[in-house]
C-alpha cells in the first residue's frame, strides 16, 4: 500500500465543500480531506441523532470513539497549520504546511534483550476531534501514543504514556523527506542531530525553510547514511529507558518558512506548553462542532 498518503494526491485537502453537496464554513485547511470529512461528519449526524437529549444536558461532553484497531485504515490527525497522516499500525509522515518533513516514521519498544515492532503490538484506537490514541500492549507493557496537532500551530507533538514491569527504551525511527508541496521543491537539503536540543535539525541552503523533530529525553541518534558498500534510509533515537512503572515520554515535531531560529522557538513553546494548548484545542473543536453541526 501507498503510504505517502498526503503526497499521493488522493487525500488533497479540501476548501469548503464536501461530497453531496454539503459545505462547511472555517474548516481547518488540512483537518477537512474529503475522505475524513465525510467519515466524521457521519458519524457526528449519528451520534447528534441517537443522543440529542445527552448533548442538550451537557453540552461540554467528550466526543470519542474507540475500536479495535484496523491496521490498514487512513488515520489523519490535523490542525490549520501542520497533520500527521498514516495507518494504523502507527506509520506516519508529518507536514508542517507547505513543509513535508519526514515519512515512514514509527516506533520500536527494547525491552528484555529484544527490539518488538510496535506496529505488531498495536490494539486499540481511539478518535477524539483534537487528537488520536493508538494503544501498544506487550506482555509486560502497555504504551498509549498520543497524536497531537495543535490548531493554529506548526507542529506536532506525540506522548508515549509508558507503564512497564520492567526496563523499556522506545525508539523512534523515520525517512527524511523535506520537501515542499508538490509541484514546489527545494535545492539541496540536509538533517543533522543537535546535542543541546537533543533534536534532528532539518534546512537547506537558502536558510529559509527548517524544521525541528526531537525530544527532552531524545540520546543515541542514528543518521541515514550513504557509500559505495552500505547504505540506509533511516534516522532514529531513543527516548531513555524507563526502568519501572510509569511515565510520560515526549517527541516534538515543529517547522517554519522563517528559518532554524523561528523553527526552534515553535518547538520550544509546542514542548513547554503542550497540555494549555490540549485543552484549547479541545475548546476549540467544542464550540467548532456546536456552531457548524446540527440535525
Amino acid at each position: 500500500m501507498n503510504r505517502n498518503f498526503a503526497s499521493s494526491g488522493k487525500y488533497a485537502p479540501a476548501t469548503n465543500r464536501i461530497a453531496g453537496g454539503c459545505h462547511i464554513t472555517d474548516a481547518p485547511q488540512l483537518l477537512f480531506s474529503r475522505p475524513f470529512c465525510r467519515a466524521i461528519f457521519s458519524i457526528l449526524i449519528l451520534l447528534t441523532v441517537s443522543v440529542p437529549p445527552l448533548r442538550a444536558q451537557q453540552p461540554t461532553e467528550t466526543l470519542e470513539l474507540s475500536r479495535p484497531v484496523r491496521s490498514w485504515e487512513f488515520l489523519p490527525v490535523g490542525g490549520t497549520r501542520a497533520g500527521l497522516f498514516g495507518n494504523e499500525s502507527g506509520h506516519l509522515e508529518a507536514w508542517v504546511y507547505p513543509l513535508k518533513i519526514f515519512r515512514d516514521f514509527q516506533l520500536t519498544f527494547h525491552v528484555g534483550g529484544r527490539a518488538l515492532p510496535a506496529e505488531s503490538l498495536v490494539r486499540r484506537l481511539t478518535v477524539r476531534p483534537e487528537f488520536a490514541i493508538l494503544l501498544y500492549a506487550g506482555d509486560s507493557f502497555r504504551v498509549r501514543e498520543t497524536l497531537f496537532v495543535p490548531v493554529h500551530e506548526s507542529g506536532a507533538v506525540i506522548l508515549l504514556d509508558i507503564e512497564t514491569e520492567q526496563p523499556l527504551e522506545v525508539e523512534a525511527s523515520f525517512v527524511t523527506d523535506f520537501q515542499l508541496e508538490w509541484p514546489a521543491a527545494l535545492g539541496g537539503t540536509y538533517v543533522g542531530w543537535d546535542e543541546k536540543q537533543r533534536a534532528f535539525i532539518f534546512g537547506e541552503e537558502t536558510r529559509k525553510f527548517a524544521a525541528v523533530v526531537g525530544s527532552p529525553t531524545g540520546e543515541a541518534a542514528r543518521l541515514s547514511y550513504q557509500t559505495n558498500y552500505s547504505s540506509s534510509d533511516e534516522n532514529s533515537f531513543r527516548l531513555g529507558v524507563t526502568q519501572k512503572g510509569k511515565e510520560t515520554k515526549q517527541l516534538v515535531i515543529a517547522a517554519s518558512v522563517a528559518g532554524r531560529d523561528d523553527a526552534l522557538k515553535t518547538y520550544e513553546h509546542l514542548r513547554e506548553s503542550y497540555e494549555e494548548l490540549l485543552r484549547e484545542s479541545g475548546e476549540y473543536y467544542r464550540n467548532y462542532l456546536s456552531r457548524t453541526v446540527s440535525v
